[in-house]
């Protein structure tokens, strides 16, 4: 069982304590209607009262963004990665746990977005609650920075629909995916085994300097509509990436006390 007491933040990731989504206003009633009705329509019907897309977490989380060696098996993809301790980004819509995927959803909006830790995922997933196809997962794997500046140069466009491309058609995404931790003789700094889900001939990119995993396996990624190559950055706002570039941490995995 992992311990949540002690928490490790880099000095950059510090400042996504600070961070809130943005805060679209609600439009006003028009016309003859009524205050109260005026509000209900905001609360219930605000064309931004939509899911807010991505959470803010702290603590211990599984880290696969370099893992490049991902085996498939079906629709799965079991990729190694690593045990980590410091500020988090949860993708709500790839949260497997049905009830806390339901609950963060609701509770999380882009006119009500939650906070730093405010979010029901943040909760399964600190205290090992975190529940798919009827198990109980202690480590969920989720996005943070560690490694950063080592994986940026990196990367490569990878789209399997161009001419002449040359490499993998699929690769894992495991934003949000349940783990267990398996001792793993060759890659003791990897003792974690996540449950990624499998995209098939979709555009992505390359995190390991080329468009084909490692040893005969694929990437974990993710969609290449999501990186701006031109700018090094996404095209929409992520928390915390701002004040990444000039603090990036070593890619191991902390160790559990």
């Amino acid at each position: 069982m992992k311990r949540i007491g002690r928490i490790v933040v880099l000095e950059a990731l510090a400042l996504l304590a600070l961070f809130n989504p943005g805060w679209v206003a609600a439009q006003s009633g028009t016309g003859t209607q009524p205050a109260a009705q005026a509000g209900l329509d905001a609360r219930f019907h605000h064309p931004r009262d939509v899911p807010q897309s991505l959470v803010v977490c702290t603590g211990w989380h599984a880290l696969c963004s370099a893992s490049t060696d991902c085996q498939v098996t079906g629709n799965r993809a079991d990729c190694d990665c690593l045990q980590v301790d410091e500020n988090h980004i949860v993708m709500t819509d790839e949260i497997q746990d049905a009830a806390v995927k339901r609950q963060t959803q609701a509770r999380c909006t882009e006119a009500r977005p939650c906070d730093v830790d405010d979010a029901p995922v943040c909760k399964a997933i600190a205290q090992g609650q975190y529940r798919v196809d009827k198990l109980r997962y202690d480590w969920v794997s989720t996005y943070s920075y560690r490694g950063w500046c080592g994986l940026l140069p990196k990367f490569r466009p990878c789209d399997v629909g161009a001419d002449g491309y040359a490499g993998d058609s699929s690769w894992a995404i495991c934003d949000a995916a349940p783990c267990t931790e398996i001792a793993h003789p060759t890659k003791p700094e990897k003792p974690l085994t996540c449950q990624c889900r499998v995209v098939r001939n979709a555009a992505f990119v390359g995190t390991n300097g080329s468009c084909a995993g490692d040893r005969g396996g694929i990437m974990s990624s993710f969609a290449l509509d999501s990186w701006d190559f031109k700018n090094n950055t996404y095209p929409l706002p992520v928390p915390g990436y701002e004040f990444v570039q000039g603090a990036c941490a070593a890619l191991t995995s902390d160790k559990l006390k």
